[in-house]
């Protein structure tokens, strides 16, 4: 049963996120005792992509108030969830005594070879740095007597909330053992540990302006801010680039306060008006050749036409669902606040409303023609639906690449200020990671 579970998990997860990107992997012991530290950024989908992503069985930590949920008490069983009551939430000496009880459980887990996944911050949140680490993670290492590997798993989402985005599951190495086996010393090693696999910030406008300066660079990032570098994905090498770029941030900000605000300004300015005009920064780097419009556009219009017919199909079968769980999604209770809960909230609604709705269907057909037509709508409504998904994705990408390049057809003079505003933000940025650099330029 926890078998067919998982497999549920990881095709939920794998519809949910478009791209699930995984470096590192190999950090992972497949068999034998580790402790996997993570931040907790997106509420239980964090264990989900865990889950989905590793090869070897996995005993997660979760809060004690989660089982107190109707149904989802079954499903934290199921998947081999212990839960942790938070000291701070516990309560007098029978609140301490089930905080403890749970460590030595975990604790136990690790001496008997499995694998425990933790998540030291004690909260999922949705603020643009790590949290406070807990001492929970060191308490277990200590409960457990001979130390196990700490291996520290960092997760990054484009747009966490949104069905469809991208997230980047970024496996460091094992946390090297503090000199002292103490709560104290495990705890620095362990934050510094996810530090190294997480993007941190003061605001959630430095991490916007980072990435507006990532865009900036065009397809020369990779060679003005990364050593090396092959055959990493395309979120894990814009991950390293916006590391690189928050570290020169927050060094330069103590040095060039006025020139960081200004260029921060100009370049999140930049940003938005690329929007506005509907370029990508790549196509400031090389424009394409009159044939090379002409024969995407065409592409373009094939994939349109073609792909219609069976699109019309899968999204008049599950618009209702789709839409009816982003609704319920943002009606429940704490939505408002609690934003790290969305794609749960919407995964959850998902997996009820979409069965559900094809159940209907499938009903409607048998009134119309029999048990022939009710078959055909199970199987055939399903395939419908992933091929609406992909065309509705890959259409997108092309009205939007054809609308870009006709632009460059019949306005050359707008790519040309547009190039001129852009090299004058990167001379810019050149000069203060001169300045960040002591004199060597980007690294």
């Amino acid at each position: 049963m926890r078998g067919l579970l998982l497999r549920l998990v990881r095709a939920l997860v794998r519809l949910f996120y478009r791209r699930i990107e995984v470096t590192g992997l190999s950090h992972v012991p497949r068999e034998g005792p580790v402790l996997l530290v993570a931040n907790h950024a997106n509420g239980l989908v964090d264990p989900m992509i865990i889950l989905t992503v590793l090869s070897r069985p996995v005993v997660f930590v979760a809060k004690s108030t989660l089982w107190r949920i109707p149904g989802l008490r079954s499903l934290l069983d199921l998947l081999g969830c212990v839960p942790v009551v938070r000291r701070h939430e516990a309560g007098g000496p029978s609140g301490e005594e089930r905080n403890a009880a749970s460590l030595e459980r975990l604790a136990g887990v690790l001496r008997e070879g499995d694998a425990v996944l933790i998540f030291p911050e004690g909260r999922s949140h949705s603020d643009p740095h790590l949290s406070g680490i807990r001492t929970g993670a060191a308490r277990i290492l200590l409960l457990a007597g001979a130390s196990p590997p700490v291996v520290p798993i960092g997760l990054w989402f484009t747009k966490k909330e949104e069905f469809r985005s991208d997230v980047l599951i970024r496996i460091g190495p094992p946390v090297a053992p503090p000199g002292e086996q103490a709560v104290a010393a495990w705890t620095e090693r362990i934050e510094r540990g996810l530090l190294d696999v997480t993007l941190n910030a003061d605001d959630w406008k430095d991490h916007e302006v980072i990435a507006a300066v990532e865009a900036l660079y065009g397809r020369s990032v990779e060679r003005d801010f990364l050593d090396g570098g092959e055959g990493e994905g395309l979120l894990d090498r814009s991950f390293r680039v916006r590391q690189v770029l928050l570290s020169a941030r927050r060094l330069l900000t103590e040095r060039e306060p006025d020139a960081v605000a200004q260029l921060a300004r100009r370049a999140r300015t930049f940003d938005h008006l690329l929007r506005r005009v509907g370029f990508s920064p790549a196509v400031l780097d090389d424009p394409p050749s009159p044939g090379t419009i002409l024969w995407n556009t065409v592409k373009s219009l094939l994939v349109v036409v073609l792909g219609f017919p069976i699109a019309v199909l899968g999204v008049v079968a599950f618009w209702v669902p789709y839409r009816l769980s982003g609704v319920v999604a943002n009606r429940i209770p704490g939505a408002a606040s609690s934003r790290d809960q969305i794609a749960l909230y919407k995964l959850l609604a998902g997996a009820v409303l979409f069965p559900l709705g094809l159940s209907a269907e499938a009903a409607l057909a048998w009134r119309a023609g029999g048990a022939l037509w009710a078959a055909s709508a199970l199987v055939l409504l399903p395939l419908a639906g992933i091929v609406a998904l992909r065309y509705l994705e890959h259409a997108e990408w092309r009205e939007r690449q054809a609308r870009e390049l006709l632009t460059l057809a019949l306005f050359p003079g707008r790519l040309a200020r547009l190039r001129a505003r852009r090299d004058a933000l990167v001379a810019e940025c050149d000069r203060l990671a001169a300045v960040a650099a002591g004199g060597r330029g980007p690294t």
